[in-house]
């Protein structure tokens, strides 16, 4: 997954915005590495976008169940943080097998991962942008600190 959010930063790092991050536009090649593909949705956000355009400004585009929701009301005003949204989506998906609609339970609910990966998928999935991380960084940051390897107790370690 942190991969998936590495490739999001380097794209984000290039004025790109993906708009369609699901599981269908991520492959994991035979070497392990994660490749996020489909950018032909994308935002590029420094090109003159009148020499682009193959879709309407106005229009939604994305996958209805990974889109944020700002970017179901109009894509063209969307930014980075309509992929942080998705990467909520996939990431609650990827911890449970389900998507995160209505009222979902917590994704650590019902397994043993750590419950701080809850609080980085509910930050990842708040409706307001402002109110979600404001970097992918921001997101990766926390996601290394909860799935860090913790030392074992003085206590605990075996002799």
């Amino acid at each position: 997954f942190l991969q998936i959010c590495a490739a999001l930063e380097y794209a984000h790092s290039e004025n790109v915005v993906h708009r369609d991050i699901k599981p269908a536009n991520v492959l994991l090649n035979p070497k392990g590495r994660v490749k996020v593909l489909d950018f032909g949705l994308a935002k590029l956000g420094n090109i003159d976008r009148k020499s682009l355009m193959l879709t309407r400004s106005d229009m939604s585009v994305g996958t209805l169940n990974y889109m944020a929701p700002e970017q179901m009301e109009s894509s063209r005003d969307v930014d980075h943080r309509a992929d942080i949204y998705s990467v909520g989506v996939l990431f609650y998906q990827l911890l449970t097998g389900e998507l995160p609609l209505g009222r979902f339970e917590p994704p650590t609910s019902t397994g043993e991962a750590d419950k701080r990966l809850d609080d980085i998928v509910y930050r990842s999935l708040e409706k307001k942008p402002k109110k979600r991380y404001q970097s992918i960084r921001e997101m990766i940051d926390d996601l290394e600190e909860a799935t860090a390897t913790r030392p074992r107790p003085p206590c605990c370690t075996p002799r």
